[in-house]
């Protein structure tokens, strides 16, 4: 009788035990999970600033003349950085360098016996940009919402808010990659000829086509 009494009470003893160490498991693994959760939620809402990789950013232009013809071409990005906070862009500035502009079309000087270069010399002018006194332009990140980037664009000292429509974007914690378009009226930033019949058969307006590379690292 004492030795069945011995066993029943080293087998609740042994039930207790394991019933024990299954709750401390528990409750670590509980824990653990609380912990995953809040540090993933730290991650996703902070603030993160990465910097815009100039080499691995390109702007193309393009503008028309009355439908006949266009001009395109392309323009360095001088510098820049992009906040990122929950899976959006929430500030930053992409600085343009405007005396970097350079067309890549050739059918239109042909008839003209132009060439590139004077395109170069007259959109330098106070004609369109006047890079001399304006050397750069830029663009600062106001809002993201969707598929639209909201900013104000700065040409000549003029600012306006302008959108970008992404067709792609790419977040991750090491960096960004993004594409968009933005179309703007250039009468708005004072880029005009001042031409009795030139600047009626100019569009108003001029098409950036954007792929910009950003990261947390300096190249």
């Amino acid at each position: 009788m004492k030795i069945k009494q011995l066993n029943s009470l080293m087998t609740i003893a042994i039930l207790a035990v394991i019933v024990s160490a299954c709750s401390v498991g528990s409750s670590k693994e509980s824990s653990s999970e609380e912990a995953s959760e809040t540090e993933t939620s730290v991650v996703s809402t902070t603030p993160v600033s990465f910097t815009v990789y100039p080499e691995e950013t390109e702007v193309a232009w393009k503008g028309e003349v009355a439908g006949v013809y266009g001009h395109n071409g392309v323009i360095d990005v001088q510098e820049g950085s992009i906040t990122v906070s929950d899976g959006k862009l929430t500030g930053g500035e992409v600085v343009i360098d405007m005396t970097s502009i350079q067309p890549l079309d050739t059918a239109s000087y042909e008839a003209s016996g132009k060439t590139p270069q004077d395109l170069v010399d007259h959109l330098s002018t106070g004609d369109f940009f006047l890079v001399e006194e304006f050397p750069t332009a830029s663009f600062t990140i106001k809002s993201h919402e969707g598929n639209q980037l909201i900013g104000d664009l700065t040409i000549r000292g003029n600012t306006n808010e302008e959108t970008v429509e992404l067709s792609s974007l790419e977040i991750t914690e090491n960096g960004l990659k993004g594409e968009g378009k933005l179309v703007f009226d250039r009468q708005k930033y004072d880029v005009k000829w001042e031409h009795y019949v030139q600047d009626y058969v100019l569009s108003d307006e001029i098409e950036i086509s954007l792929t910009i590379t950003a990261g947390s690292e300096a190249i």
